[in-house]
């Protein structure tokens, strides 16, 4: 045998965890907490707030004419036009004035969850007429949009707030190396065409926008049942080996934990890969119908204000 097995390890691995801590421990720590569960936390509130303003709203006396309840309808339609600067500011290099990008986006975010929630206190929670009924539904589905946009940008950016990750960086790290396997593959010599085997079967792109839809959830089980297969068949192997060597008999735990480990890694990586195909997919379809979401959300509005204010319907 070409090595021993007490020697083997992932240096590499080990050197490439340790720089990614190294990146991390450099943040302030509220800054790691924001990134950690800033929004998760958001969506907390905001789901909290809704939780609180539907079970109250008949014991609140908020009207939508007067009082509180029309300067929440001020304030959360003027938020949701603030929104407009977002996109206004990414397209045109003159609005740079107004600041970077990466900043007006977590505007965007934030007053697409807050300037709903006015609305929906301004309406205590409730359908009233014909024109205000459809300016609270299309609010609903620019807000619920949103939330889905938020998730499909989160899958093929670095991060929420980072550049678009490109699906050659991602092919680049699934690539099989010898190497990575912590040495495991020298005393498994079917492990890489396993692997290179599950691959070609899972690295193929959607087809459709129901299989985009559905092709995420597919890669979950699938993924599972191929770790399963060739984790089974990584221990055949060891076991056999076993039986004929003393050296990997005494070390065939560690070359089994070494091979799931790489597997399960691997595994993982690719599926990514697969994702994104399927992400990048909605996430461009997602872009094509949201911003008339939003143009229908802008004509119901002013009809809505047009009629009450001339109207008093």
């Amino acid at each position: 045998m070409a090595a021993n097995p007490s020697t083997i390890g992932s240096g590499r691995s080990r050197a490439h965890g340790a720089t990614g801590r190294a990146d991390e421990t450099h943040k302030p720590r509220w800054k790691r907490l924001y990134d950690k569960y800033g929004t998760a936390a958001g969506m907390s509130l905001a789901a909290l707030a809704i939780v609180i303003g539907y079970a109250g709203r008949d014991s609140r006396r908020l009207f939508a004419e007067h009082g509180l309840g029309y300067a929440l309808g001020i304030i959360g339609s003027l938020l949701i036009l603030v929104l407009l600067l977002y996109p206004l500011r990414k397209r045109y290099r003159i609005l740079k004035v107004l600041g970077p990008v990466k900043n007006w986006f977590r505007v965007h975010m934030m007053l697409g969850v807050v300037g709903p929630i006015a609305i929906l206190y301004h309406s205590n929670f409730a359908l009233g007429s014909v024109n205000s009924t459809a300016a609270l539904l299309s609010m609903l589905l620019v807000a619920g949009s949103g939330l889905v946009g938020r998730f499909l940008y989160a899958k093929v950016h670095k991060g929420l707030y980072g550049r678009k990750t490109s699906l050659k960086e991602l092919l680049a790290g699934v690539k099989l190396t010898t190497a990575e396997t912590g040495g495991a593959a020298r005393f498994v010599p079917d492990l890489l065409s396993m692997v290179a085997e599950y691959d070609r079967q899972v690295l193929k792109p959607p087809v459709g926008i129901v299989d985009s839809i559905l092709l995420p959830m597919r890669l979950e089980f699938k993924t599972r049942a191929g770790y399963r297969s060739i984790v089974a068949r990584v221990r055949q192997q060891l076991d056999e080996q076993a039986a004929q060597s003393p050296v990997v008999r005494q070390h065939r735990d560690r070359l089994l934990e070494l091979a799931c480990a790489f597997v399960r890694e691997h595994l993982k990586r690719v599926r990514r890969v697969a994702a994104f195909a399927a992400y990048d997919r909605l996430f461009a379809l997602w872009h094509k119908v949201h911003l008339p979401f939003f143009y229908l959300l802008i004509v119901t509005a002013i009809v809505h204000v047009i009629a009450v204010h001339l109207y008093a319907v």
